[in-house]
C-alpha cells in the first residue's frame, strides 16, 4: 500500500512535468473582543480578494536547481501534482542544474515577475550568495512559503571505518588526515565548516551531490559524508554505513538512536528547509494565493505519507512572517561562516 501511494504521486508528477504538521485546532474564545472580530473580518476579505485574482491562467514552471531523483526534486514534484489540481493549470517541474544550485536560482531571478515561474529550493541559496556564486539571497525573491524540512543530515562513515564515534573522527582530523566530502558552495559545505568551527579540522573536499557522496564513501574515496538521512537510510539499515551524528537541534523521531552533534559537544546544526519563491516584484496577491494552495498540499495525508516513506520527512509548513523569520535565521547562520566558506 505504501509503495502504491508513493508510485502514484511520482508517476503523476512526472506526467505533468513532461507536459510542459498536522495543525492543532484552537477553541474559539467565548466572547471575542471587537478588535478580534474586525481582524477576522479583514482576514476573510483579504482571502476572498486573493481567491478572486485572475491568476493563474498559464502553466506554472517550477524550477528545481538540482537533478531529478533527489530529495529536493521529489518534494517539488509531489507538490506540482497537487498544485495542478488546486490551481487548475499545469504545474511542471524543470530541473536546471549547475553551480551548486546557483544556475537554477539565477534563472528564476532573471524571469518576469508574472507568477508563471517559481523557484523550489532550499537554504543553499544563502551559500550561493556568500560564496559569490550569485549576487542575491532571498532579497532577490518574494518568499511564498517554507514547504517542508528534510529529515536532517547525518554524518556517516563506512561500516569498515576505524572511526567508531564522532569524537574518534574529530580527533583524527586534527592530524589533517580526514577527508570530509561536501558539495562546495552548497549546504554540506556549511555543515563541514560548522564542524571545523566546533573543533574539527576536516579536509573539505567537493565530491558532488548526495548520490556522488554515497558512491565516494562506498568506494573509499573519503572518510565521512554529511548526507540527508533520507538518502542514507538504506545504507544505515543494511549495515554498510555507520551513523556518527545528526546535524540537527533534536534527534530524528524515526532514528532515535542517532545522537545530535550538539549532544556530543559539537555546536553544529543546520536544518534544511525547502521553500517556494517568486521573482522579486511578483504581485503579493499571487504569492499569497500560491502559498495558500501549498498549505493545502502540505496538510494532505497522502503527501505526508509519501514524504515519510521516501525521505523520512515529518510534516512542516510555514508562510507569512513565520516563514520570513525562519529564513532570515538560516541566512544569518550561513553569513556567520563567510570567512570559512571562502577559504
Amino acid at each position: 500500500m505504501k509503495k502504491r501511494v508513493i508510485s502514484t504521486l511520482l508517476v503523476g508528477a512526472m506526467v505533468f512535468s513532461l507536459a510542459g504538521c498536522g495543525t492543532k485546532q484552537e477553541a474559539e474564545p467565548e466572547a471575542p473582543a471587537p478588535a478580534e472580530t474586525t481582524e477576522k473580518a479583514d482576514g476573510d476579505a483579504a482571502a476572498e480578494e486573493t481567491a478572486d485574482i485572475a491568476w493563474p491562467e498559464k502553466t506554472i514552471n517550477i524550477i528545481c536547481p538540482f537533478s531529478a531523483g533527489g530529495d529536493t526534486d521529489f518534494n517539488a514534484r509531489i507538490y506540482a501534482e497537487k498544485l495542478t489540481e488546486i490551481l487548475g493549470v499545469n504545474c511542471i517541474v524543470t530541473n536546471v542544474t549547475g553551480n551548486g544550485g546557483a544556475t537554477g536560482a539565477q534563472q528564476v531571478f532573471d524571469s518576469e515577475p508574472d507568477g508563471n515561474t517559481v523557484l523550489f529550493y532550499h537554504d543553499a541559496l544563502y551559500v550561493n550568495n556568500v560564496t559569490g556564486a550569485t549576487e542575491f539571497g532571498m532579497d532577490g525573491f518574494e518568499l511564498a512559503c517554507v514547504a517542508g524540512k528534510n529529515a536532517g543530515n547525518v554524518v556517516c562513515v563506512s561500516a569498515k571505518s576505524e572511526y567508531e564515534t564522532l569524537e574518534d573522527l574529530v580527533e583524527a582530523s586534527k592530524n589533517g588526515n580526514v577527508t570530509f566530502a561536501s558539495n562546495v558552495g552548497a549546504t554540506t559545505h556549511v555543515m563541514g565548516a560548522m564542524m571545523n568551527a566546533a573543533g574539527a579540522n576536516f579536509n573539505l573536499v567537493d565530491m558532488g551531490n548526495a548520490s556522488d557522496r554515497i558512491a565516494a564513501l562506498m568506494g573509499g574515496q573519503c572518510d565521512a559524508i554529511p548526507n540527508p538521512l533520507g538518502t542514507t537510510q538504506q545504507y544505515l539499515d543494511s549495515g554498510d554505513f555507520r551513523a556518527l551524528c545528526l546535524l540537527e537541534d533534536e534527534r530524528n523521531e524515526h532514528y532515535p538512536d542517532i545522537p545530535t552533534a550538539k549532544e556530543l559537544g559539537y555546536d553544529a546544526s543546520f536544518p534544511i528547509y525547502y521553500f517556494f519563491a517568486f521573482p522579486d516584484g511578483t504581485d503579493q496577491a499571487i504569492v499569497d494565493k500560491f502559498a495558500d494552495a501549498c498549505e493545502q498540499v502540505s496538510n494532505m495525508k497522502e503527501i505526508q505519507q509519501a514524504q515519510f516513506e521516501s525521505f523520512s520527512q515529518s510534516p512542516f509548513f510555514a508562510k507569512g512572517e513565520e516563514a520570513i523569520a525562519l529564513e532570515k535565521e538560516q541566512q544569518a547562520s550561513v553569513e556567520a561562516l563567510r570567512d570559512m566558506l571562502n577559504q
